[in-house]
């Protein structure tokens, strides 16, 4: 590739201003045969930049004598990029960040911009990382760790200063790359042993068959991926299916079921037995889920396509436990895929609510008496998952709540759990 930053210039520009999807855009480069040091250097860069923009922009309007909204987005995400890479990285001294910011400056700005960039590139290459000092804390918080304000001012209300810090820096950690045993055809022991022959540094999580793999380069083309020993999936995701916990013989709906993480999961809790339907709304979903589950080995799961917001008569009253994970903002998900956190806001939010009770509503109909339905999200949001709930109880008083860890609606928070951030509350139909 001729200049690997003019590429993760493409990349960021098209992730904030024209809607693509950061992790969709790596893939796409991964796929194209490109320099395993040219992806990672992009991927280092573009989502840096993407997870720290508002400090970045912070940074810019400190130093800028242009008024911020006067600079060009292709030169903002130019010294996005320089900034970046003088406070967060080591490796480039900081004079050449300045001299490649300038001649991507010359291939897409004019005369002026050339001369702005290089002048206030070297301005702040001269000076200490500047620090965040707005006299609102929320803002203060906000600003330096590059979150929306509605965010930062929930947590900040709720659980305080010291709480928020901590989540909001958790949220801009990289995440641990996890994977789940498969039971179904090997055991925790023997994975670790094999994965640490193999070269791959391995480190307990608080779930038993969870496990963070410190070195993961390759592991997805070990022929231990390829016979299903383990599949990758986050430790939230992993207790989701923990917390249903459903019993052998028993029959599980998963009414929002792609890729089919947690659907594998409880066909492993289960032993492989009893009748798992695995549902999502188009064929391609249908087709990951049937995937993973040959590749798993788990023989008890019928895919079918099913939305999940229409009623399905033949699911009424047939299943000992409902699962629905349902479609979310994913606010939980920020450290994994930061540029949520620009493309979400708090009218998204409510429309996802009032998806998510819609849903809800015609999940209940398929518990049988004495049955349980699981909710969950990727989200940390109260509109998405208390206020759900709490609606949906107003209207379905056969329906309580059963505590998980002595709570309503079970949060996990990357902060605290070291997983991404979900939120979980189990239902008994009375």
């Amino acid at each position: 590739m001729k200049n690997t930053r003019e590429k993760a210039l493409q990349i960021i520009n098209d992730v904030l201003y024209k809607g693509t999807f950061l992790e969709e855009s790596l893939e796409i480069l991964k796929a194209s045969n490109i320099d395993e040091r040219d992806f990672a250097f992009i991927k280092e860069i573009t989502t840096g930049v993407v997870r720290n923009k508002t400090y970045l922009d912070y940074v810019i309007r400190e130093n800028s004598k242009v008024r911020f909204n006067r600079i060009h987005k292709i030169i903002l995400s130019i010294l996005e990029m320089a900034i970046y890479q003088m406070y967060f990285l080591d490796k480039v001294p900081d004079y050449s960040i300045v001299d490649e910011s300038v001649n991507l400056a010359k291939i897409y700005g004019n005369k002026g911009s050339i001369s702005f960039t290089n002048g206030i590139l070297r301005s702040i290459s001269k000076e200490k990382a500047l620090q965040v000092t707005l006299k609102n804390s929320i803002d203060n918080l906000s600003t330096y760790y590059s979150h929306p304000r509605f965010y930062t001012e929930y947590f900040y209300d709720k659980y305080g200063e010291e709480f928020t810090k901590k989540l909001l820096k958790a949220n801009n950690e990289k995440p641990p790359f996890t994977i789940r045993v498969n039971t179904l055809k090997i055991n925790r022991d023997e994975l670790i042993k094999n994965l640490t022959e193999s070269g791959f540094d391995i480190e307990e999580t608080t779930y038993v068959n969870a496990l963070n793999v410190l070195n993961p380069n390759g592991i997805i083309d070990t022929e231990f991926f390829e016979k299903g020993h383990f599949y990758v999936q986050d430790l939230g995701s992993i207790l989701v299916s923990t917390f249903l916990n459903p019993s052998k013989d028993s029959k599980v709906l998963d009414l929002c079921a792609a890729p089919g993480g947690k659907t594998t999961h409880l066909s492993e809790l289960m032993d492989n037995t009893g009748e798992i339907i695995a549902c999502d709304k188009s064929k391609g979903k249908i087709k990951l889920i049937k995937e993973n589950a040959k590749r798993l080995g788990c023989t008890n799961i019928s895919p079918r396509v099913n939305d999940a917001r229409v009623l399905n008569e033949e699911f009424i009253n047939n299943f000992d436990y409902v699962l629905v994970d349902a479609p979310c903002s994913g606010t939980g998900l920020y450290r994994k895929k930061p540029d949520i956190k620009w493309n979400k806001g708090i009218d998204d939010l409510k429309e996802l609510g009032v998806i998510q009770l819609e849903i809800l509503n015609k999940a209940k109909e398929y518990v049988r008496e004495k049955g349980l339905l699981l909710y969950s999200t990727c989200s940390l949001s109260k509109i998405e998952n208390e206020d759900v709930i709490e609606n949906f109880l107003k209207e379905n008083e056969n329906f309580k709540i059963k505590k998980l860890r002595d709570k309503d609606v079970l949060k996990l928070f990357p902060s605290v759990d070291g997983s991404d951030g979900f939120s979980i509350c189990l239902l008994e139909k009375n």
